[in-house]
């Protein structure tokens, strides 16, 4: 834990320009995709659940949460690499979670690494599934890129509500802008695109049928039209073997953590999360 003198001088806040310049520097470093909307989000109506951690006046730490109606999700915990081994990412941590239970919310789920899962072991948090990131690039195509339609975009809100309980049309929105959306039999899925960045998330399935699966995965590959496709999938629902068939190439892995009250797991119906670890 930070010293008493440390957290003295300590303080939490809103981020302001250069907390966000601060917060995309530590990011680039460790290799992390912060996905436009995102970024868009939390400098917009989730304002409020951004936090900069300064010491001094200055920055050296971040942080981000999402608050939904019935749970809430934890992301982007980051330190300054100089300041890292003084219990300031336990201190932050501790802080961004107060927040959340004094608003009501007792349920909380993030992404760890393996160097983070300590810590949110040593806070309660419990592993209930692993998250694998799956990319592959996709050279460029030419193709016929649909636009999401109302009636698309309220499909999914519908069926996202119903896996995860709880009305997510907000990020949905942001995340959607410029997209497209895939149907296919029982399952759904929102291919986000960042020009050379593509995302697919959420990806939902009502029955995890493996020629489903497959058909969502050649469908995105065809409408990415061209750059480096992400897709972070839980390891329960057995897509990663199909994208391993299809030529993904398995970047990275976390582990799904949650604390609440009682037992909890995943929903049934999630293949993919909407973002790459800090939007659920």
């Amino acid at each position: 834990m930070a010293d008493t003198q440390q957290q003295d001088e300590l303080a939490l806040i809103r981020p302001e320009i250069r907390d966000w310049g601060a917060f995309f520097f530590w990011a680039q470093a460790e290799y992390w995709q912060v996905l436009p909307a995102e970024a868009a989000l939390f400098r917009g109506p989730l304002a409020d659940w951004a936090f900069a951690l300064r010491s001094r006046d200055q920055t050296c730490g971040f942080a981000t949460a999402v608050p939904y109606a019935d749970f809430a999700w934890i992301g982007n915990l980051i330190i300054a690499p100089e300041k890292r081994g003084m219990g300031l990412g336990r201190h932050l941590f501790d802080q961004v979670c107060d927040k959340l239970r004094r608003s009501g919310i007792q349920s909380l789920w993030l992404t760890a690494s393996e160097q983070g899962r300590p810590l949110y072991a040593s806070r309660g948090f419990r592993p209930c599934d692993r998250i694998e990131r799956w990319q592959m690039f996709i050279p460029p195509l030419q193709h016929c890129s649909a636009p999401v339609l109302p009636t698309d975009l309220e499909h999914l809100y519908r069926m996202d509500r119903r896996v995860w309980g709880t009305d997510r049309r907000l990020i949905l929105q942001y995340l959607a802008t410029g997209g497209r959306i895939i149907r296919t039999g029982n399952s759904i899925a929102l291919l986000q695109n960042y020009g050379s960045l593509k995302v697919l998330g959420p990806w939902l399935s009502r029955e995890h049928s493996p020629r489903e699966h497959a058909a969502v995965i050649r469908t995105a590959i065809r409408a990415a039209g061209g750059g480096t496709l992400h897709i972070d999938v839980l390891a329960s629902t057995g897509a990663a073997a199909l994208l391993a068939e299809c030529g993904f190439i398995r970047s990275g892995c976390g582990t799904l953590m949650v604390a609440c009250d009682g037992a909890a797991c995943p929903p049934k119906q999630a293949v993919a999360l909407a973002s790459l670890g800090s939007l659920g």
